[in-house]
């Protein structure tokens, strides 16, 4: 039999993959992570971490590097819509707002002092060798070759190549959205984290290190007229949502414009014989509740902990992991459905914000579900929704 070149292979980098990584290297198993950029390195995203995130970070042992950083520390998020608004404020919490290209890092560092091995190679596909994933192939140069190991971790993101090479991409349902982000110097910091509504685009306003501030405006898939630059596009979606627009007023941007799209992923089933899938790799729905990286490193401790005992008893090929992610995730993508629903109704997200302010009990549950640190059921949630569409 040949030998393996890890016992794990993990295909990605980004806070999914490092965070899987470091926790499997902290416990003695040799891992190999395999990307295709060098770290640090810019990556489109709102850069808003709920509190959840620091509790994971805590768990794990990577907050001390990500706190080194300086981060911002919003209290929470003002939504408006229009003349409707309200304040989500984390009960004794603070988010943390980040710049990827340093939080990315960070994770890749604590997950070398594990470790874990970095190589900056291009993974094409999963190598399956009856029925069972048994390894990974790497492109260098004009040469494919082949990397085995006893389990593989696709953490690679929307456009998964471990997923697609698998066959487990599905087309996504509902909603389907562009994303462009763009950094901001201001001329005064911002009290909080915000997220401006429109009619089919909404704006978060994310204060990250270092005085900046993170613009990601979200649209239609196909909103974007053909011949547009992101640029150009990106500054006319703001100048719409005036709040946002208001909020930037004297700002100067700072660096391109960035984006990524489609904003939503649905694969077959996450694992399988030989193969864990995490973080956007696994799925993703939504980004106004801006919840990937926190089931990015949420994930990485339930596929860790799924593939430690996946290591020890080899004969068993299913995972826990499937029902584990259900478990943990379930009630807050219910969550995300329901507030998408309430963003393409318009009026009724308004007066929702209006309802909410008056009802203190349901907005601290959804202070503590947007921010990651309270889990609620669905059956609980679902009452609490019904007090905000009474008119």
């Amino acid at each position: 039999m040949r030998s393996l070149d890890a016992e794990v292979i993990v295909v990605g980098a980004g806070p999914a993959g490092s965070t899987t990584a470091a926790l499997l290297a902290g416990a003695g198993r040799d891992v190999l992570v395999l990307d295709k950029a060098t770290f640090p390195r810019e990556k489109a995203c709102a850069e808003f971490l709920s509190p959840g995130v620091e509790d994971v970070l805590a768990r794990v042992g990577s907050l001390a590097r990500v706190e080194r950083a300086s981060p911002a520390r919003p209290p929470g998020i003002e939504i408006r819509r229009g003349d409707d608004s309200h304040l989500v404020l984390y009960e004794n919490r603070r988010a943390l707002g980040l710049r990827r290209s340093v939080f990315d890092a960070a994770l890749v560092e604590h997950a070398v002092a594990e470790g874990a091995r970095l190589v900056h190679a291009r993974a094409t596909r999963a190598v399956v060798e009856d029925g069972c994933v048994t390894g990974v192939a790497v492109r260098h140069e004009s040469e494919e070759r082949r990397l085995r190991a006893s389990l593989v971790v696709g953490a690679d993101g929307l456009h998964s190549v471990v997923a697609r090479s698998l066959a487990l991409d599905l087309a996504p349902r509902w909603p389907q959205r562009l994303g462009l982000v763009a950094r901001y110097s201001v001329e005064a910091p911002l009290p909080a984290a915000e997220m401006h509504v429109g009619v089919g685009a909404y704006c978060g306003l994310t204060p990250v290190d270092d005085g900046l501030v993170t613009a990601s405006l979200v649209v239609g898939l196909d909103s974007k007229p053909s011949g547009t630059s992101a640029s150009r596009f990106f500054e006319l979606g703001l100048s719409r949502l005036t709040g946002a627009g208001g909020s930037l007023h004297g700002a100067v941007r700072i660096g391109s414009v960035r984006g990524l799209g489609p904003l939503a992923r649905r694969v077959r089933r996450a694992s399988g014989r030989g193969f864990v899938l995490v973080g956007d790799a696994a799925g993703f729905l939504d980004p106004f509740t801006g919840e990937g990286v926190y089931r990015a490193v949420a994930g990485a401790e339930l596929a860790a902990a799924a593939i430690e005992r996946a290591l020890r008893t080899p004969e068993r090929h299913a995972l826990e992991y499937e029902r584990m992610r259900a478990s943990a995730f379930r009630d807050k993508e219910r969550l995300c459905l329901l507030i998408q629903a309430l963003l393409a109704s318009g009026p009724v997200f308004g007066g929702a914000l209006r309802r909410l302010g008056r009802r203190p009990a349901t907005a601290r549950l959804l202070s503590g579900m947007l921010g990651d640190y309270e889990h609620v059921p669905t059956r609980v949630v679902a009452s609490h929704a019904l007090t905000l569409l009474r008119a």
